[in-house]
């Protein structure tokens, strides 16, 4: 399927913006099994411990009592993630005030997970909600302008897959050949985040990652080293990455459209899959074929590429006879590809 196709108009078919999506299009689980994720079921006691109520005793505040809900609420937003739920814990009038600050609900609601994630790599000590809360409401990719389903952790920085996977993230380095290369000691490394990677399975490649280690940005690095005098900063050029590392620091996050109230994952088309199935077949696959299979889109983006995609309009056509996109194709189906990675883990989420 060439990008240069006659546009036809979606209003032949009868189908809701909704139903197109839903019908013609699907969300790559392969993409988030990639980078960092969690089992839901090993986080219920930190998911509660952020979502729900809990028995904790009626305290009094203190100083901090005397003070205007606004004023409180103004504290509770510059507060990093962990000293806010920190707070939280305190009491159940802290747990109220903490739960409607500004951004708290949208944030514990949509982008939990990667709360969860936040929390366990340790580098909730250096980013606020209001930071997160910002980023999950920015739809695109900051480095190429893509939908941006994922997010760079060392800086919350919003990205898309294509940049994870091509090597365009910030680069990132271990704490300890930081420490070498930039003669720089722990207490300095302090002030930047630091994080501690999950053992996992990492990569369209899916490769296993058992060691934990700590890794740090090499933009925040360099700038606390050039802080220093001249005698004790780094000399050369900058260190070269692993091609793992960019899926061990980063992790799926949804958008969230603040005019809408919508949650967005980004889809890829289910046509182009088809397409790319019958091309091979044929042997006569276009240069942009993989590129157009593997784009990833906002609800409004594929609803301009559909009326583009002769293979997505014959999927809504087939739907009317009984036949879906997962009847013909597998990958679809099981919405990308993966064999080793959380068997269990997957298809709990394909039953999402």
């Amino acid at each position: 399927m060439s990008s240069k196709k006659i546009q036809t108009n979606t209003a032949q078919f009868e189908n809701t913006p909704e139903d197109i999506i839903r019908i013609a299009s699907y969300h790559r689980r392969d993409y988030t099994l990639a980078v960092i994720r969690i089992n839901p079921s090993d986080h219920k006691q930190v998911r509660s411990s952020i979502c729900q109520p809990f028995g904790a005793p009626f305290t009094s505040l203190r100083r901090l009592g005397r003070l205007p809900l606004e004023t409180v609420h103004e504290i509770c937003l510059h507060l990093d993630i962990q000293s806010l739920f920190q707070l939280r814990q305190v009491s159940r009038r802290t747990q109220q005030i903490v739960s409607t600050t500004r951004g708290y609900q949208q944030t514990t609601t949509h982008a939990l997970d990667a709360l969860c994630v936040i929390l366990r790599t340790k580098i909730a000590s250096h980013f606020t909600l209001s930071e997160l809360l910002k980023v999950l409401c920015t739809r695109d990719c900051l480095l190429c302008g893509a939908f941006g389903g994922f997010i760079f952790l060392p800086s919350l920085l919003r990205c898309c897959f294509s940049c994870i996977r091509n090597g365009d993230l910030p680069l990132v380095i271990s704490v300890t050949d930081a420490k070498k290369r930039f003669r720089l000691m722990s207490p300095a490394l302090r002030s930047i985040p630091a994080l501690q990677t999950i053992p996992g399975m990492y990569s369209m490649g899916e490769r296993a990652r058992k060691k934990k280690m700590q890794l740090v940005a090499v933009d925040d690095v360099i700038r606390i080293s050039e802080a220093r005098s001249d005698n004790d900063r780094a000399q050369g050029t900058r260190p070269r990455e692993s091609p793992l590392l960019p899926f061990m620091v980063t992790t799926a996050l949804p958008y969230l459209d603040v005019a809408s109230g919508s949650i967005q994952n980004g889809v890829c088309c289910s046509g182009c899959q088809l397409f790319l199935e019958d091309a091979l077949m044929t042997s006569t696959l276009p240069g942009d074929a993989v590129d157009l299979r593997d784009k990833v889109y906002s609800d409004d983006e594929f609803l301009i590429h559909f009326r583009q995609c002769q293979k997505a309009q014959e999927l809504m056509r087939l739907s009317q006879e009984g036949t879906s996109a997962a009847n013909l194709s597998e990958f679809v189906r099981r919405r990308g590809y993966f064999k080793k990675r959380d068997v269990i883990l997957t298809f709990h989420n394909l039953r999402r």
